[in-house]
């Protein structure tokens, strides 16, 4: 798409409105593709406005831009020295088969790359007793992508609050990427 962009957010150069606009965008696309997964009292969202614009402040939020409009988002972040963690990874339900997915996973690479780190990782949501479409083929996208699975741990090993308002019991499987 010739006007898909991307670029990493600076405090300094972002508005209020456009970081509500990202967290408006990531809990639309959590909801759409985990509704089944959390409560539907309102009681959960996947991010909130002040962790946005943490993750902003620290420089390690990439959003996707289409004239303009904020149409994708991930959150990149250490793990360690050698190893980048990203989460996520969003596309607007309106710009679904637009190559945003494709940039943004370019854009967390290229991120890695330049901040040498050597290894990318993903956390990747599912459930533990049924296969989920979406999680599924999100599976396959990142795998073409070249990320391997490296191990399964229940989602209350790594985020015991949030694994408390679960309706069924999941699991994260865990993918890396080994950058040359």
């Amino acid at each position: 798409m010739k006007n898909l962009t991307v670029k990493i957010l600076q405090k300094a150069a972002i508005s209020a409105n456009e970081i509500q606009q990202i967290t408006d965008l990531i809990n639309t696309v959590y909801k759409s593709s985990e509704g089944e997964f959390w409560p539907s009292d309102g009681s959960y969202s996947r991010t909130n406005i002040d962790e946005i614009a943490d993750f902003i402040t620290k420089g390690e939020m990439i959003v996707s831009m289409y004239d303009n409009k904020i149409v994708g988002s991930v959150h990149v972040y250490p793990i360690d020295k050698t190893t980048l963690g990203f989460g996520m990874l969003t596309s607007s339900l309106d710009y679904r088969k637009m190559g945003v997915g494709n940039l943004l996973l370019k854009a967390v690479e290229s991120f890695a790359i330049n901040n040498q780190y050597s290894i990318i990782q993903l956390e990747l949501l599912k459930p533990e007793t049924f296969n989920h479409p979406e999680k599924e083929f999100l599976e396959k996208w990142y795998q073409k992508w070249g990320y391997k699975h490296q191990e399964t741990i229940p989602h209350e090993k790594l985020y015991f609050k949030q694994a408390t308002m679960l309706k069924f019991p999941c699991k994260f499987d865990i993918f890396q990427k080994l950058l040359l």
